[in-house]
Order: structure tokens, then C-alpha cells, then sequence
């Protein structure tokens, strides 16, 4: 199969996991009509047919650090971003790519247990036709598409083959080295860095992306790694 076109579907993800029984390691669909995406903790991704691209992709093959997949799939998503308009975004820990400090990609990774092992289902949405007046009738004062920030119209076709290329190469690197081997490129293009930040349990600086992709920051009581969760970082989100 590779790359199959959906004219619409319920959610990308949700796809792959009913048909995985007949799908190979590699396999991607993509639409850009989806009538219930979800996003991480169950929040709806959903837009104006036409106006973004829904794109999951399998993963059954083994890899070095799987709990990191997310920050490698952003890299990959800014891989694809800066082919399709010649502006390279930067990437939100852990997954949200961002132009001018406003959202244009969202990426969900879910794990399917197989008998002894897993597979993985890489989802990612990007918002690429919507206008800046679109995101304000909404009320998503942090949201934006590629069009709204660069001018550029990417078609979502265009889209779904830049991003399917971008992650076969990237994920070749990932399966042998896992996120070390793309540790010191996730922090050049990571916003978190040196800023305030917060979450649920700790706020303070974020010093560092350590080598297992977690989230340092430093507070008056000393240094925590962060894994997972809700991160706001301030004059951002």
C-alpha cells in the first residue's frame, strides 16, 4: 500500500489501527477531510475540508528508544515544513511545531501491542490552508497554517509525500541510534530553551533536552526532568 489517499475518514490513526492486521511496516494514509481526529488527552483536531492534511503512518519494525518517537517525528514534520515553503519551524517540547509562537502541527504517537511485541502509529496533523481570520473566529489565538505564515499554498497531496519522505528518513537514523542521534539538532530548533516554563508539578527555566528527550528545568530547589505532560511556556503557550 505505502501512501493511500482517504477521501475522508473518522481519524488517520484510528484507520490504520482497525486495518492493522493487513498493513506492513512503512504503511501510511492521509486525508484532508477528517471528521473526528483526536489529539493527545482525547482533545478533537478537526478543520474546514480541504484545508489541512491528516497523515498516520506504521511503524512495525524494532527501535532503539521508542518512548522519544514523538520528537523525532517533529523533526521530521520541520523536514517536511521547510521542503514545502523554505521556512524551517521550531519545535515546542515535545511535539508542536510553531511559527512566530503559533501552532501549525500537531503529532500524535500511539503504541498497538502485537502478540510478544508493539507497532507504532504516527499521526500527524498540519493546519495548511486555514486564514489568520479563520483562527480568530475560532478563538485559537495560537494557532496558524503554513499559509497564514508564510503565504505559501501547499496542497495537501504535496504535503502528505514531503512528510511520508521526510519520516523514512528520518526514522532510519531513529531505529538505530533513537533520539541521541538527533538530540543536538531537536535543541537548535527547540523553543522551550531558556525560557519559563510549567507544568502541572514544576516551574522554573528549561536548562536542557537531556539524551532520553526529557525536559530539564531548573528551579530553586535544583534541576527536574520532565517526560511527559502539559508544557506553557511563557510569552507562548
Amino acid at each position: 500500500m505505502s501512501l493511500r489517499y482517504l477521501d475522508e475518514v473518522d481519524s488517520t490513526n484510528s484507520w490504520l489501527r482497525r486495518e492493522l492486521q493487513e498493513l506492513k511496516d512503512g504503511d501510511a494514509v492521509y486525508t484532508a477531510s477528517q471528521t473526528a481526529g483526536r489529539g493527545r488527552r482525547g482533545r478533537s483536531w478537526q478543520n474546514r475540508p480541504g484545508e489541512a492534511l491528516y497523515y498516520s503512518r506504521l511503524v512495525r519494525r524494532p527501535l532503539a528508544d521508542p518512548s522519544t518517537l514523538p520528537l523525532m517525528v517533529s523533526l521530521a514534520g520541520a523536514d517536511a515544513v521547510q521542503a514545502l515553503c523554505g521556512r524551517r519551524p521550531e519545535v515546542k517540547w515535545p511535539n508542536d511545531l510553531l511559527f512566530d509562537g503559533k501552532k501549525i502541527c500537531g503529532i500524535l504517537c500511539e503504541s498497538v501491542l502485537e502478540g510478544a511485541g508493539a507497532s507504532y502509529i504516527l499521526g500527524v496533523g498540519f493546519n495548511l490552508l486555514q486564514t489568520a481570520a479563520f483562527f480568530e473566529e475560532q478563538g485559537l489565538d495560537h494557532a496558524a497554517s503554513l499559509f497564514s505564515a508564510t503565504g505559501r499554498r501547499c496542497l495537501p497531496g504535496d504535503a502528505a509525500l514531503a512528510l511520508d519522505g521526510a519520516l523514512a528518513r528520518r526514522l532510519d537514523a531513529f531505529a538505530a541510534g533513537g533520539f541521541a542521534a538527533l538530540a543536538e539538532e531537536y535543541r537548535a530548533c527547540c523553543v522551550n530553551l531558556g525560557r519559563q516554563v510549567y507544568t502541572d508539578t514544576v516551574r522554573g527555566v528549561a536548562a536542557a533536552i537531556d539524551d532520553a528527550g526529557r525536559l530539564v528545568v531548573r528551579t530553586p530547589e535544583g534541576e527536574e526532568a520532565v517526560f511527559t505532560g502539559e508544557v506553557t511556556v511563557h510569552g507562548i503557550y
